[in-house]
């Protein structure tokens, strides 16, 4: 659970879920132009996926386009700080 909190406390990974949980699936490209830069959302994504809160997906297409979006207990995590930020 602190690790969790240490990872969601990082400026761009709320930033990221929060998109996330309001468009339910963006592309690399978007979570680009919401952090500034490929490093950063490289970062941010590999964070919020080996906390399991983000899952990939590949298409199958030849552009090599990949998507993201929450888990289960991503969308639970979303919902909860939906919750902090009424109070």
């Amino acid at each position: 659970m602190e690790k969790l909190l240490v990872c969601m406390g990082r400026k761009w990974a709320y930033k990221v879920m929060n998109h996330l949980a309001t468009k339910k699936e963006l592309r690399f490209g978007d979570v680009k132009r919401i952090t500034g830069n490929v490093a950063t959302a490289n970062r941010v994504l590999k964070d919020l996926s080996k906390h399991g809160l983000v899952k990939k997906r590949e298409l199958k297409d030849n552009l090599g386009t990949v998507m993201y979006s929450l888990t289960e207990t991503g969308i639970k995590v979303a919902d909860i700080f939906k919750q902090m930020k009424k109070i």
